[in-house]
């Protein structure tokens, strides 16, 4: 890249790599405005979704309950004094 850039090489630069044609061409109607848009957006191959998470029910849940209704039956609500 040459060390003294002016806007309008820059600008020219951004539409090469935006259009893939400089300015020139594309005033030149050369190429139709569909055509440029579509080369631009270039649509990227979906991945395939994977496979859905199925909830299974825990085997223990009774069990699971107890225990911690048996660790909090002795909680009280204080609220503090801050």
């Amino acid at each position: 890249m040459p060390t003294t850039t002016t806007i309008d090489g820059l600008d020219e630069q951004h539409l090469i790599e935006q259009y893939g044609h400089p300015l020139a061409e594309l005033l030149s109607e050369r190429y139709r405005v569909q055509d440029v848009l579509k080369e631009r957006v270039r649509r990227t191959a979906r991945k395939a979704a994977p496979p859905a998470h199925k909830p299974r029910p825990d085997p223990m849940a009774a069990h699971h309950r107890r225990v911690l209704a048996a660790a909090i039956a002795d909680w009280t609500y204080q609220p503090s004094s801050t």
